[in-house]
């Protein structure tokens, strides 16, 4: 049957349930007997793209109406960002049309989560394309939209991926509102939605798979419940406040002067426009948030430089998960130095390498990764500490990913001067007296922004230029300091880039007990 494996990974619908539904005695049953009366249509706080909506209008072939992801009528965002009675001619067409065509159900268009975005933008942009339709256009969108949401209800749970889920009961629980449920049902499904999130989510806030991209998701699809307007009426109102609070206070967290997510697990692809609405919809301010203890992330801000430190153990069951424990990236104002490469590659091989601990801004021993799976080794995180010092702010941590392979504890810390016109670090490298490899070197690694440009001097220091930038920074370490070329990836796609290299012999590290390397970014002002 075409699609069942492609989708089985997704969801499961067993063989002889899909012969039926594919009948239309599926139909039948979940038909109902309800009045098609028009539904309501809520306030949307997610803009679309103009430019992306004139492509829709000056191509029938645009791949947003020939793409996979057609289905989700995200599209509708963006010809109602274009705007004009043209585009809204367009929008009724192609929904009466994609109704003609997916008249009977079937496992593609029909499938839950996608079922779940397209009706909720249907909900969401029902004023623009809608609310002065003819009566026949509005019967029809009326009962197509009780005729999915019923559906939904049916497969909401059939999703094998939590977030999916948590997804699907958004698009069930606002789409129900939006056909006037009664405030019990809608209660109940919030009964279900509360324990999912609340799963996936630690103590303070963070996604469980340290991914700022999922993390954001599910903020947005709370923030969407929310803001329509049903909470008011909701019991779960404090829940719904207290969660969105909190994992905005992350979004926060990760987030560079340019706008943009520290390049941890995926993140570095969201545009930044995304990230302010979301935040600016939530509607939660507060203290900036330094230390995320549950979910591992630091952030020290002092004058114009950030830096934004990865203190938490690596999730195993990530779709995106960097090796980058005591990784960190520093930024000036909005001009970023140190940072992660990012991740974003459709091949596999390549993908893995963009999640090593070498593509990261930390210490690398042997050329191995500070965790692997595979081998049940994992870089447990200790001794974190963050707060304020002499003149500055010093964080501190230690991981044991080397302590199984190499026998070796990572100790790093960060100090950042007031007015933030000097990191330093240290990285000691511990023997342990456990048994492993007889480790050879340890490389420190220092990503650079494609915008920096670096010159090597005479004395192993590095001159930092950073372009747009009056004010130069110099690098100096306590070993032997090389300079190599690097990638870097962003909205905008691949670009080259360099990185700083520090190498550490590690040879007779078993005999002394433990190498302390000490290095520095300070600021050199225009002479």
């Amino acid at each position: 049957m075409t699609g069942i494996s492609k989708n089985s990974s997704i969801w499961h619908v067993g063989r002889l349930e899909q012969l039926f539904r594919r009948t239309g005695l599926f139909l039948w049953t979940i038909r109902g007997t309800a009045a098609s009366e028009a539904m309501t249509g809520y306030a949307d706080h997610w803009r679309g793209s103009a430019i992306k909506g004139s492509q829709i209008m000056s191509s029938s072939q645009s791949t947003w109406i020939k793409g996979d992801h057609f289905n989700e009528f995200e599209w509708l965002r963006h010809l109602r960002a274009f705007g004009g009675s043209q585009a809204r001619s367009l929008a009724r067409r192609l929904i009466s049309d994609w109704v003609k065509q997916n008249s009977q159900w079937n496992d593609k268009s029909w499938r839950p989560d996608i079922m779940a975005k397209r009706l909720t933008n249907l909900v969401f942009c029902f004023d623009w394309y809608g609310s002065s339709a003819d009566e026949p256009f509005k019967l029809t969108i009326s009962k197509t939209i009780r005729l999915q949401v019923r559906c939904l209800a049916i497969d909401w749970r059939r999703l094998h991926d939590l977030d999916e889920r948590v997804g699907a009961l958004r698009g069930l629980i606002i789409t129900e509102a939006a056909l006037s449920a009664n405030i019990t049902d809608l209660d109940n499904l919030m009964e279900f939605l509360v324990p999912l999130v609340d799963d996936m989510l630690y103590q303070d806030g963070g996604h469980k798979s340290r991914m700022p991209d999922k993390h954001l998701q599910v903020m947005r699809n709370l923030v969407e419940i929310r803001n329509t307007g049903l909470a008011s009426h909701l019991e779960q109102l404090s829940w719904l406040n207290i969660t969105i609070a909190k994992m905005s206070a992350l979004c926060r967290m990760w987030r560079h002067a340019d706008g943009q997510f520290a390049r941890f697990n995926g993140a570095g692809l969201i545009n930044p426009k995304i990230i302010e609405e979301t935040l600016a919809s939530a509607g939660q301010k507060g203290k900036l948030l330094q230390q995320a203890p549950y979910t591992g992330f630091m952030r020290l801000t002092s004058g114009r430089s950030t830096v934004i430190l990865d203190v938490g153990q690596p999730a195993q069951n990530a779709s995106i998960t960097g090796f980058s424990t005591l990784g960190f990236e520093f930024a000036v104002g909005q001009s970023l130095l140190v940072v992660n490469p990012g991740q974003n590659a459709a091949d596999a091989n390549f993908q893995r390498l963009l999640c090593a601990t070498q593509a990261h801004s930390t210490v690398t021993i042997d050329g191995q990764n500070s965790s692997d799976f595979s081998k049940s080794r994992l870089a447990k995180v200790s001794n974190v500490e963050l707060g304020p010092a002499k003149g500055g702010l010093l964080a501190v941590a230690s991981h044991h990913g080397y302590e199984k392979s190499h026998g070796i504890i990572h100790h790093r810390k960060l100090y950042l001067t007031t007015g933030g016109g000097n990191l330093r670090g240290a990285d000691l490298l511990e023997y342990s007296g456990a048994p492993g490899e007889i480790a050879r070197a340890a490389l420190i690694r220092f990503h650079l922004h494609p915008k920096v440009t670096v010159a090597m001097l005479r004395d192993q220091r590095v001159l930092i230029k950073i372009r747009g930038n009056r004010i130069g920074w110099l690098f100096r370490a306590s070993a032997s300091v090389s300079l190599e070329t690097s990638l870097f990836f962003d909205i905008n796609g691949r670009m080259n880039c360099q990185q700083i290299v520090v190498k550490v012999p590690l040879a007779d590290i078993r005999s002394v007990g433990n190498i302390d390397v000490k290095w520095a970014f300070q600021r050199k002002d225009p002479s």
